[in-house]
């Protein structure tokens, strides 16, 4: 994750139309980018975290969608249907086993690369070239964002900078799973999470401990799934706002 060489003004409120996923490949940092989308969610109250019953936070947590979780973009409602199913029943849920979320992680790396690929198509990224796979062999990051990204990327930065400023030490210390408050909801106990910008803090690794207790990566994806096939049909999907 490389900081631009540009003015950089602090933003407390995050860019609209940008799905947490299309950020984070942005930003050159794809493996956040389901744990801070999870985040972003519980926030919005389109989802609950909850701790499993009977258990600690480092045992595990449980997701269940809400009722009439609002409008979610193309990008969002890829994710919750990995999650929850097709139908997105409300009150269904998923478990989360920190380290442990393998076959979760594998089935989330296909909406991943149709979220990357739909930034590439509006023109926001672009796939790196084969010197650069040869020449930087170990940047498993398949996509770089181009000049009509700017605008977005700076606001990202702007986040950052404002978190960093005025909001880390805050959401350490009330919005971490550890020291969260929490709700008894039935057989669960439902975590109150509502920091807007805490999903940003998530995606720059300002708030690493809500990134070790999800474990929820979808992995960096190979230079190799942005091909031709996985472009075509959705050229005119430009979703996002700078």
């Amino acid at each position: 994750m490389r900081r631009p060489n540009r003015i950089i003004v602090p933003q407390y409120l995050p860019p609209p139309g940008l799905s947490l996923v299309a950020a984070a490949e942005l930003l050159e940092v794809g493996k956040r980018a389901i744990a801070a989308q999870v985040v972003d969610f519980a926030v919005r109250r389109i989802l609950t975290i909850n701790r499993m019953p009977g258990r600690g936070s480092k045992d595990g947590f449980v997701l269940e969608l809400r009722p009439s979780p609002g409008e979610v973009s193309v990008d969002e409602l890829e994710v919750l249907t990995v999650l929850f199913g097709s139908d997105l029943r409300p009150g269904a849920r998923c478990d989360l086993h920190p380290r442990r979320n393998r076959q979760l992680g594998q089935r989330l790396r296909d909406p991943h690369r149709r979220i990357t690929a739909r930034l590439v198509a509006a023109g926001f990224a672009r796939e790196r070239g084969s010197l650069a796979k040869v020449f930087t062999p170990w940047r498993k990051q398949p996509v770089a964002p181009t000049e009509l990204a700017h605008p977005l990327v700076d606001h990202l930065w702007g986040i950052h900078d404002y978190v960093k400023l005025a909001e880390r030490d805050r959401f350490a210390a009330l919005q971490a799973p550890g020291t969260v408050a929490t709700r008894e909801i039935g057989d669960l106990e439902k975590l109150l999470i509502n920091e807007r910008l805490l999903p940003y803090a998530v995606l720059f690794g300002l708030e690493r401990e809500w990134m070790q207790q999800l474990a929820l990566q979808s992995q960096d994806l190979p230079p190799e799934l942005l091909t031709s096939d996985a472009l075509s049909g959705i050229g005119d999907l430009a979703l996002f706002v700078a």
